[in-house]
């Protein structure tokens, strides 16, 4: 079985004047992301790779959930997770290499929550730093396609700790 953690982004700001894929996280985004790292911990969900967006704010809060889970390894960017449709997600997957068994990606809404709603069963929110632990019954990621037999694992948001 290989095992997925989708993660939206952390709470961004949205000043004036910025890009959209420049946004930076807030204050709140922040602390969310790192506590998402220490949440895999205690959950015993360590990643073996992560894989994020370019935009700004989706690659901070990847660096920060590597830092709250300890995590030392590269960090994988990927423009195709950049508000990214159904088939752009699902060929990220089908290219993760086949040594890696936990991955996490991280990226932004719509496409992230559609994801985690499609695969990750009760799953009827998404905010930001939300993820779905996903299970497929696959050997190998390049057998991940939109009908293949998943299990939602787990799910978390921040305001579930509070």
């Amino acid at each position: 079985m290989k095992s997925l953690i989708v993660l939206r982004h952390g709470k961004a700001e949205s000043p004036g004047g910025v890009t959209d894929f420049d946004r930076s996280l807030a204050g709140r985004g922040t602390r969310d992301a790192v506590r998402v790292g220490e949440v895999l911990v205690e959950r015993d969900l360590m990643p073996e790779l992560i894989v994020t967006s370019t935009a700004r704010r989706a690659a901070t809060t990847a660096q920060l959930v590597a830092e709250g889970c300890k995590y030392s390894d590269e960090i994988i960017p990927s423009d195709k997770l950049y508000l990214p449709t159904q088939s752009n997600i699902m060929s990220t997957i089908r290219d993760i290499p086949e040594q890696y068994s936990r991955v996490v990606i991280v990226g932004h809404n719509p496409g992230f929550g559609m994801f985690a709603m499609k695969f990750g069963n009760d799953v009827d929110q998404f905010p930001t730093c939300a993820w779905a632990y996903i299970g497929f019954d696959v050997g190998f990621w390049g057998e991940v396609t939109e009908t293949t037999r998943s299990e939602g694992l787990d799910f978390w948001y921040p305001k579930i700790g509070e």
